[in-house]
């Protein structure tokens, strides 16, 4: 399973992943911290959205330091998929208005722009080298 960490304002909440991407899943309810959507019995159908602001705590003191400059208070979503292009198609659906920075988890945060010009999990993963 891959994984990517979307960091939103603190207004953002899971009930905007699901408003803005109702055209593209129909996400249920896995508890009040997590949204999931999947198709059953179809292979690597899985999506998870979880709001899991202790994650700020797990970051190096650069990226920190880049979130406290861009939100004054926030919110961290951890996602877990087998598809890049759930994540992709999420990230889509949220107006370009709504300021968002995707980690990588592999060392790289990147606005919405940058993430949206990327053709595959492995330059996700890659980051900006």
């Amino acid at each position: 399973m891959k994984d990517a960490i979307i960091i939103t304002d603190s207004k953002f909440e899971l009930s905007n992943f699901k408003e803005y991407a109702k055209s593209l899943f129909k996400f249920n309810d896995a508890n009040e911290f997590q949204i999931e959507y999947y198709i059953p019995y179809e292979q690597e159908s899985y999506f998870s959205i979880s709001k899991d602001n202790t994650i700020f705590n797990l970051m190096e003191n650069n990226e920190q330091d880049l979130i406290r400059s861009e939100f004054i208070t926030f919110n961290i979503f951890a996602c877990l998929f087998y598809e890049f292009s759930y994540l992709k198609s999420i990230v889509a659906a949220i107006p370009p208005e709504r300021k968002i920075i995707i980690d990588n988890d592999h060392g790289t945060l990147m606005r919405m722009e940058e993430f949206l010009n990327l053709n595959s999990y492995e330059e996700f993963t890659r980051g900006f080298e």
